[in-house]
């Protein structure tokens, strides 16, 4: 009868051994899960705050120009030519941008105005910008230009002057990027081109504030 009671006792407390063995098993387990889960979200929360970081940085891009098939027919005193017009590709280096509109505006009236196509919190992409060609002729070199009108997804609107120089001895030409700390130079540089620019810069941006697309 004791023997009996004792291989009783013996199952019974192998099965709680057994039991216990389980519990720890799946507490363990639980424990690992749980803990990948913590740092898979801390992970995420990571990745969110730099993404979030990088936009709220001031916004910096560079422009490249590339082929297009646009043409300019410059004539002046001297002759006439015909000579591809570039396109710029925009690339983002800090920050982030909403959405780019691309305008040709004279001071008078309004030639091109473009809203490019965007993709959800753009950034680093490549995105192309081809406008009409425009000139004006003065001293040898040919002028065209244009404005890129920046909304950056945090941070305040910008409104940028794009320059192509074109050399009518040369036929080489080179880009500029001009923004609102140029225009302290437009009353120190003599009637000509470059000063109609700013001028024209300066009435664009002025019309942007009036409507609140620019801050004051």
């Amino acid at each position: 009868m004791s023997g009996k009671n004792e291989k009783k006792s013996s199952d019974s407390l192998s099965g709680h051994m057994s039991f216990a063995n389980i519990l720890g098993t799946y507490a363990a387990l639980a424990g690992t899960l749980f803990g990948l889960f913590f740092t898979k979200s801390q992970l995420r929360i990571a990745e969110s705050e730099e993404a979030r970081a990088r936009r709220a940085e001031p916004l910096a891009y560079t422009l490249e120009a590339v082929d297009t098939h646009y043409q300019y027919e410059i004539q002046w005193d001297g002759g006439a030519a015909s000579i591809p017009a570039p396109a710029y590709r925009l690339r983002v280096s800090h920050g982030s941008l909403r959405s780019v509109t691309a305008i040709s505006f004279d001071g008078r009236e309004f030639h091109e105005l473009r809203t490019l196509p965007m993709e959800d919190e753009w950034e680093g992409r490549p995105l192309d910008i081809a406008m009409p060609a425009q000139y004006v002729v003065e001293d040898g070199v040919a002028y065209d230009y244009f404005f890129l009108f920046l909304e950056p997804v945090e941070g305040p609107s910008q409104l940028d002057l794009v320059c192509t120089e074109i050399s009518l001895d040369t036929w080489e030409t080179g880009s500029s990027v001009q923004r609102c700390i140029d225009l302290a130079r437009r009353d120190f540089l003599p009637p000509g081109a470059q000063r109609d620019m700013l001028e024209t810069y300066s009435v664009l941006r002025d019309t942007l504030k009036s409507l609140e697309l620019l801050p004051a």
